[in-house]
């Protein structure tokens, strides 16, 4: 069983509940997964069983879209509404004429500060272990892109978006930023994951569901259909296989690292990275 499984986790469980529930379902013996989300969240989760257990790194870093609900005036330790109340501040009454200006200043790319309450680790410490001890240590600010910033609706002191970001963005910051810039605090009050590239919370397969379609469950082809493919013939695909650079180009010029490797029967057989103009052998796919 050699699957990717577009999950959609139910909120106030973790991920790894929910993936222990799929793995229960669907009787895997080995999964994975491409990223979590925080209990509070719900939504598009890429869950791997088998030998698409390899292919994580090539899921983790494409665009996420989340659609989220902050409410303003009121700051939590963790950014989101299961942690503890450490500030309020008041709405203005006009704030929702300010609310289209300050979407603006966070279109395109942005810095920002990871939340204390976060998997990063320093010195081999999570950090979220250390926020819940009360310590609070200097981070780092990273760069992310933030394609699409969308107001969906406001109903004081709820303010509700849509986000289209890169990978490492945190959506708790960017609330609690956006909150600032208009001139109060706030923090997520619920998430939706929508879509991490091209899986979306439409087409997820339902944890304890009685539906009798497979949705939501891909073969590894058909999930890395945002890669190129290659066909090799047998004597190149010996050479590849062997870890030699095979001089073969792609078809298209995407500007893509990395590639699927068929040979002539369609059969998925690895991933190649491109190297000297040529491909390399990154992952095998097929059973040994």
């Amino acid at each position: 069983m050699n699957l990717v499984i577009n999950l959609n986790k139910p909120t106030g469980i973790t991920s790894h509940s929910a993936i222990q529930k799929l793995k229960y379902e669907i009787k895997a013996r080995k999964v994975g997964h491409a990223g979590t989300l925080d209990p509070l969240a719900e939504g598009v989760l890429i869950v791997m069983t088998g030998r698409a257990t390899k292919l994580s790194g090539y899921f983790v870093g494409l665009d996420k879209e989340y659609v989220a609900t902050i409410k303003l005036g009121t700051a939590t330790d963790t950014l989101d509404s299961e942690g503890r109340v450490v500030k309020e501040t008041p709405v203005a009454a006009d704030v929702s004429e300010h609310i289209e200006a300050a979407l603006s200043r966070f279109r395109g790319t942005i810095e920002q500060t990871p939340p204390m309450f976060s998997a990063l680790k320093s010195n081999g410490q999570p950090l979220y272990k250390l926020a819940r001890q009360g310590i609070e240590i200097e981070r780092a600010k990273r760069s992310v892109t933030i394609y699409e910033l969308q107001l969906l609706g406001f109903e004081s002191p709820f303010l509700t978006i849509r986000v289209l970001c890169s990978k490492g963005t945190y959506v708790r910051t960017l609330a609690a930023d956006l909150a600032e810039e208009l001139g109060t605090c706030g923090h997520i009050h619920s998430l939706v994951r929508t879509r991490v590239g091209d899986f979306t919370i439409n087409d997820s397969f339902q944890l304890q569901t009685t539906e009798t379609e497979n949705r939501g469950i891909y073969s590894m082809d058909k999930a890395l259909s945002h890669l190129d493919e290659i066909t090799l013939d047998e004597h190149d695909m010996r050479d590849f296989l062997n870890g030699k650079i095979t001089k073969i180009l792609p078809a298209s010029d995407t500007g893509d690292i990395f590639y699927k490797v068929k040979d002539f029967s369609g059969a998925l057989i690895a991933i190649a990275k491109m190297h000297d103009n040529g491909i390399r052998l990154q992952t095998l796919l097929r059973s040994s």
